[in-house]
């Protein structure tokens, strides 16, 4: 998941910025010309030309047109700003070409004679709003200010949907601990009209100069996009739930995506603006002087159990022999496919989270072969969950959740939901001199409930289209929800590791690794994993599953975790362009059973047996020396199965059977204990009328695996 920055920032009261960054815009040098060294005015000073600022009429109208501001002058305490009250929730009113005009507005903004009335409440003890000048005694003032927008400001509650309700804002040693002011605020649109400030620290070096505001929105920004990479299909046709059921699925779905939450998310109420990091005591936090929002939602329906982001739109094109159609999802994380406008780019303005909680994505989605032939497969109830420590949404900040569709899904291919799971099919040739006959294998990796989040800070979904970059130099953090409404637990001790990092020895999607852990050549005990599949997994000790803090938050704040909640990979432990596997074992394997696989050998052929690699062989005759199924039976790790047809002509065909992922075998079939093997001891050439058999492991571990690419 990456979390990405955002600030509406005003500089002189008003510049607010109109992009998305990941850096913060920055403090604006205020070179303004010093007019007047005594009254003290507010208006624009310098706009900050790396960032597309919005100033002058622009911010006005975003504005409304007014703000309030509070004002102290002093010297800063321990606990809180300046003490000394100068502006008391005094209103500052824009006015066209009115610079000038007075000694109190050098840029439109005038504070001296407004009167708040009509759409802006009183909140100040003052008879009358009157010029204030610099104190040169003063150390340094303090400004803190809010605005409306467009709507009402009214007293306490709000009543229509046209207002926002405000309470006086405090100041002072009454700012230590305590609410500074709160908003009632009755819609999403309400909200986007809302601003706020930080406090504004004004040295007596700047004292004669036009006080620079910086104005921010109070809501958050969130958007949301998918990919997928699954091999020989696209994606096409996802739906979104609504309601987070387990198996039933035959809920309201549509094609606007949503994020279920089960605590419910805010869409009224109101907020709480508070600064918890005030003083000269707090001056080295990331947050001194910055604005915070604690979201109450309103008694009646102040909430919703989703959150909707708008549909998908900037699909992909087909990739082989699929329709052709720009309806496909994106095949990489830079091309995901984002919902909503992209004017807004995706983004959608919701409420802040200062509780966060577990945040839930459900689909359906249709796969269509890449091969030309048609085949389609439909997926039901495909679920991620997004850790309550990534859904802490900070006003004027925004979020970006990718999720991917992989081989290692869990949703269900029927509607009936008979077995979780997208099982990729392999198939097996076995080819005898003696007979020429094909024999068929069909195997099945299997797939768990788990999802994995990971995060590493400054990699974007432009970036790279490699998962995680090394260049950044920041560390990787994962979690995994195990269908809780909290992270799972992650250890990584000797007897109850569940939470581990692989090298790969090649490139593999997650179906195959999930196919190595499953079925394996090496045992569950041995660290290193040599998968049936040639796949070769290498633990690494990248890990730390002990951490307490994600140190590369929103702004660089530490996210607090408990630990063992979360895992943090070594970014510097990883080498640019090899594959890694971050494994969670679900449920460790108490049950290890040797599985025989047919290998494909001609007459006269040598096949090597040696300590690593040991090769069985089963001769015809032990098969026709077999129990031959009176009736259907379910399977028995003791045995082999085959069937043998006669041809007719003499001859006849054996055919090795897989008992992997059958609930019976059929009548007639032929079973053959394992021990009838005889096992390779060197080199032999192959002879004719025999089996030749490649041993591994299967055990009955539950695992949930992401692959991490690492880019240069």
């Amino acid at each position: 998941m990456k979390t990405k920055k955002l600030f509406l920032a005003a500089l002189a009261t008003l510049a607010l910025a109109g992009c998305v960054s990941d850096d913060f815009i920055g403090e604006a040098v205020n070179t303004a010309q010093e007019a007047n060294d005594g009254a003290i005015n507010f208006g624009f000073g310098v706009q900050n030309t790396t960032r597309a600022d919005i100033a002058g009429s622009a911010a006005a109208n975003l504005l409304g047109s007014n703000f309030y501001v509070t004002g102290t002058k002093g010297t800063e305490a321990e606990t809180s700003p300046s003490p000394t009250l100068v502006f008391d929730n005094y209103l500052v009113h824009y006015g066209v070409n009115t610079a000038g005009t007075t000694e109190s507005n050098t840029a439109n903004w005038e504070y001296v004679g407004v009167t708040p009335t009509g759409n802006y409440v009183k909140l100040g003890s003052y008879t009358a709003q009157t010029i204030k000048y610099w104190d040169y005694s003063a150390a340094q003032y303090d400004f803190l200010a809010f605005s409306t927008g467009s709507y009402k400001a009214v007293s306490g509650s709000s009543g229509d949907a046209d207002e926002i309700g405000v309470t006086k804002m405090k100041y002072g040693t009454a700012l230590a601990g305590a609410t500074a002011y709160t908003f009632d605020i009755p819609s999403v649109n309400a909200l986007k009209n809302t601003f706020i400030t930080d406090i504004t620290e004004v040295p007596k070096a700047n004292y004669g100069k036009e006080v620079t505001l910086k104005f921010k929105n109070l809501g958050s920004k969130v958007r949301m996009a998918l990919y997928e990479t699954v091999p020989g299909y696209s994606v096409k046709n996802v739906s979104f739930y609504q309601v987070d059921g387990t198996t039933d699925f035959s809920g309201a779905k549509s094609n606007t995506a949503k994020l279920i939450s089960a605590e419910g998310l805010p869409i009224k109420g109101t907020i709480a603006v508070s600064f918890p990091y005030i003083g000269t005591n707090n001056q080295s936090a990331a947050a001194y002087d910055k604005a915070s929002a604690t979201v109450t939602p309103a008694v009646s329906e102040g909430t919703e159990a989703y959150q909707t982001y708008g549909t998908l739109s900037n699909f992909a094109d087909e990739e082989g022999g699929e329709e052709s159609s720009s309806i496909y999802l994106g095949r990489s994380l830079p091309t995901a496919t984002y919902a909503g406008s992209e004017d807004a780019d995706y983004y959608t303005t919701v409420f802040p989270v200062s509780d966060p909680h577990a945040l839930t994505l459900r689909v359906d989605y249709t796969l269509v072969a890449t091969d030309g032939s048609g085949e389609t497969i439909n997926i039901y109830g495909a679920k991620a969950v997004v850790p309550s420590t990534y859904t802490k949404w900070l006003p004027n900040y925004a979020y970006t959740y990718i999720f991917k569709i992989s081989d290692n899904t869990n949703g269900w291919t029927d509607p009936d939901h008979t077995k979780a799971g997208l099982f990729p099919i392999t198939f097996d040739a076995v080819v005898t001199e003696a007979t020429d006959a094909m024999a068929e294998q069909t195997t099945i990796t299997t797939v768990s409930a788990p999802t994995i989040t990971t995060y590493q800070q400054n990699h974007t979904k432009t970036s790279t289209p490699d998962e995680y970059s090394k260049a950044t130099a920041k560390n990787i953090y994962v979690q995994v929800m195990n269908n809780t409404a909290v992270p799972a637990s992650l250890v990584n001790t000797l007897a109850a590791a569940n939470s581990l990092v692989y090298e790969l020895n090649e490139a593999a999607t997650e179906a195959e690794v999930m196919d190595a852990l499953v079925m394996r050549k090496t045992t569950v005990a041995t660290p290193n994993v040599v998968g049936r599949n040639g796949l070769e997994l290498t633990k690494r000790d990248v890990i730390s599953n002990t951490v307490t803090s994600i140190v590369n938050g929103a702004d660089d704040k530490p996210i607090t975790v408990a630990s063992g909640s979360a895992g943090e990979i070594a970014i510097a432990s990883l080498t640019a362009g090899k594959s890694y596997a971050y494994v969670y074992i679900s449920t460790a394997s108490d049950e290890e059973i040797n599985q025989y696989e047919p290998v494909t050998v001609t007459e006269d052929s040598p096949i090597s047996g040696d300590d690593e690699d040991t090769f069985y062989k089963l001769a015809y005759t032990s098969i026709d020396g077999g129990t031959e199924l009176a009736v259907a039976e379910a399977p028995d790790d003791d045995y082999l199965y085959f069937t043998v047809t006669e041809n007719g002509t003499g001859t006849k065909t054996y055919s090795y059977v897989s008992p992997i992922g059958k609930a019976t075998i059929p009548a007639g079939y032929i079973k053959v204990l394992k021990t009838a093997l005889t096992s390779v001891t060197g080199d032999q050439d192959a002879v004719a009328n025999t089996f030749y058999f490649d041993k591994f492991i299967t055990n009955n571990g539950s695992y949930a695996v992401k692959v991490i690419k690492i880019a240069s």
